[in-house]
């Protein structure tokens, strides 16, 4: 019985690796989650899906993500989708299968904005991995998500950001009517 519940769960991380590997999630990130499996073997199915190696390099942090206030929109939307999938407490613990459903859906709704390598556009998380990252971040603390009571939308506020932990949507309205001013004072 208890190599019969050890292959049930082996054959399921194998199941599990196959769609984040599939999503490009880089092996490190992927080998946090996924135990029964070793390093090896999830770059191995990775290579295998994908005909190459695994990307290496420095991990995103939620911090480097958006590069404008447009990217924080994007973020708080696959955020929300992600809540939304999600069957447990966001800030508690990662679902798997939402975090799967939400990026596939945003995919969906933006379908040529997906970036393996830079430059990234403003459409932001640019791909699985960035995702992944907003996810943990929630998770872990170091990202929230806001209900902003002016524009009655969520917003995504990421600790230690260098962008104000405002709802951006009304940041950029503020700026707008702000400039419009200007122009309006000018001319």
């Amino acid at each position: 019985m208890n190599s019969q519940c050890t292959f049930e769960a082996r054959l399921h991380d194998q199941y599990r690796a196959y769609q984040l590997m599939k999503r490009k999630l880089r092996t490190a990130m992927a080998s946090k989650i996924i135990k029964n499996l070793r390093p090896t073997d999830l770059r191995n199915i990775y290579h295998a899906i994908h005909k190459k190696r695994p990307q290496s390099g420095m991990i995103p942090t939620i911090e480097a993500i958006p590069q404008a206030r447009e990217s924080f929109l994007y973020m708080a939307l696959f955020a929300s989708i992600y809540r939304s999938a999600s069957r447990v407490s966001i800030k508690s613990a990662l679902d798997l299968d939402a975090i799967i459903f939400a990026w596939d859906y945003f995919c969906t709704l933006f379908p040529n904005h997906i970036r393996e390598r830079r430059p990234f556009g403003r459409i932001r998380p640019a791909n699985f991995d960035e995702a992944w990252v907003i996810i943990l971040a929630i998770n872990n603390g170091f990202a929230d998500m806001g209900y902003c009571t002016t524009c009655h939308r969520n917003f995504l506020i990421i600790h230690g950001s260098k962008y104000l932990p405002v709802c951006q949507i009304c940041a950029m309205d503020n700026i707008r009517r702000h400039e419009s001013a200007q122009t309006k004072t000018r001319g």
